[in-house]
């Protein structure tokens, strides 16, 4: 259910004339199943030109170029991105991608501390893991949904 609204709400904002200044995109990883199913959580805070934060994620079984193409595709096109250091942000963003420690990663810092903090699966040092890449799939949507609405109150 959730991962529908999340979905009917990347179709809504892809609609509206909102202008993003950056992103800040992160990965983390956790598993689902057991301990030999990885997944990769990608997820980004996107800030507009008037400072509302739009929240994204995506879910992936790689860590690669691929996957941080197809994430690519629900993000709002914009000038400046800010990453850690792993090579598929400046594979794909090139010069746009500042890959250092700033006040701007620390937008996405915070959201991953947020997901662990509230998702039980994302937990570091926890026997808690999802029990299928789809349930772990509309949980994410569900926390990222709920993150969205509150920024619109």
């Amino acid at each position: 259910m959730y991962k529908e609204l999340y979905n009917e709400f990347l179709a809504i904002l892809k609609k509206t004339p909102i202008v993003f200044s950056y992103l800040c995109l992160d990965e983390l990883y956790t598993f689902y199943r057991k301990k030999d199913n990885r997944v990769y959580v990608w997820s980004a805070v996107g800030v507009t030109k008037t400072g509302r934060k739009f929240y994204f994620y995506f879910l992936s079984k790689k860590k690669n170029i691929d996957s941080l193409l197809s994430f690519n595709f629900d993000l709002p096109k914009v000038e400046k991105y800010y990453t850690d250091g792993h090579f598929a942000y400046s594979n794909v963003y090139g010069d746009k991608a500042s890959q250092k420690k700033s006040k701007y990663t620390n937008l996405v810092e915070n959201l991953n501390s947020q997901m662990r903090d509230k998702i039980s699966y994302l937990v570091r040092k926890t026997k808690a893991h999802a029990k299928s890449f789809d349930w772990l799939d509309n949980r994410l949507a569900m926390f990222f949904f709920n993150l969205n609405l509150k920024g619109n109150k």
